[in-house]
């Protein structure tokens, strides 16, 4: 997956929307990011739990890191080409559906 793609699949999630964030490019839903730019080269920050991310970090250190910056936030960096089209797109999923209304995620089909 492209940056751009990993971009535009963000932005077709319900009520995503296309914003900035410390002057760089950020997909939000409702006023929060779930995928924003990075310092890191061919890297992009993907909002999710802490459990996920310590899972990522775990089984696929290769693609998902977390720099000081971002240790012990609900946030890690994806190398986004590095990345499993599918897998990534769970998890941009996973990160959406963290700040989807209870109503949005039930049309999904997600717990409330």
């Amino acid at each position: 997956m492209t940056r751009d793609e990993m971009f535009d699949y963000a932005l077709s999630q319900p009520a995503a929307e296309d914003s900035t964030l410390h002057g760089g490019r950020c997909i939000r839903v409702r006023g929060h990011w779930i995928v924003n730019e990075s310092r890191e080269p061919d890297a992009l920050g993907l909002a999710l739990d802490l459990s996920t991310i310590e899972f990522l970090k775990e089984t696929e250190p290769g693609t998902y890191f977390q720099t000081p910056h971002y240790e012990g936030w609900p946030a890690v960096l994806v190398r986004y080409e590095a990345a499993d089209d599918d897998r990534l797109r769970e998890q941009i999923d996973r990160a959406w559906a963290r700040r989807a209304t209870r109503a949005q995620r039930k049309t999904r089909g997600l717990d409330g």
